[in-house]
């Protein structure tokens, strides 16, 4: 990949796939049990190529207020500095809106703790359109908050469901995606 991630290869140096998801064709390239990890560190490291070369600027610990309309267009920004409270204006010809998924708007949920749909909600006031606001994806192999030093639900790893295994809890009772599938 031009990112630089290293999947998996098989041992004549092709790239190696498996199947995900619970399908039964093996149609995915992996990083050995840390494609999402792997993926994560390539597309930052691209970032932060552009950044050093000065072809983007990053505004880090800096948060969405409102979006900025000229003549019914989007336009730019009003931005909170998070370090020093002061508010900032940001411009632009287009504005690209990457501000992450809104599980979080669900009670069990294993995204991010910033994922709480404000950014997509302030441009849905600006006439933004959802086109499917109900299709959020939410994880099924998840661990269930075990006690108050746990805030969010623990992602159980892919790997473990593709490969056959069957998680169960200690007292027997099913609380996985890949029991209720697993044939007796």
């Amino acid at each position: 990949m031009a990112q630089g991630v290293p999947f998996a290869r098989e041992y004549g140096g092709l790239l190696s796939n498996r199947s995900f998801g619970g399908v039964q064709v093996q149609r995915t390239f992996y990083a050995a049990g840390q494609t999402g990890q792997q993926l994560l560190l390539g597309a930052y490291s691209a970032l932060m190529r552009q950044v050093g070369m000065g072809a983007i600027t990053m505004y880090s610990r800096h948060e969405m207020l409102d979006i900025v309309k000229i003549d019914g267009k989007c336009r730019g920004i009003i931005a909170r500095n998070l370090i020093t409270g002061e508010l900032e204006r940001h411009f632009g010809h287009a504005v690209l809106m990457c501000s992450g998924g809104y599980g979080n708007v669900f009670y069990l949920s294993t995204n991010a703790m910033g994922s709480n749909v404000t950014a997509a909600w302030k441009a849905h006031k600006n006439g933004a359109y959802f086109a499917n606001p109900c299709f959020t994806q939410i994880h099924p192999t998840c661990i269930p908050v075990s006690g108050e030093h746990q805030s969010k639900l623990t992602l159980m790893s892919e790997s473990l469901r593709n490969d056959g295994r069957i998680w169960v809890q200690r007292k027997g009772r099913c609380r996985s995606y890949s029991c209720r599938q697993a044939k007796p």
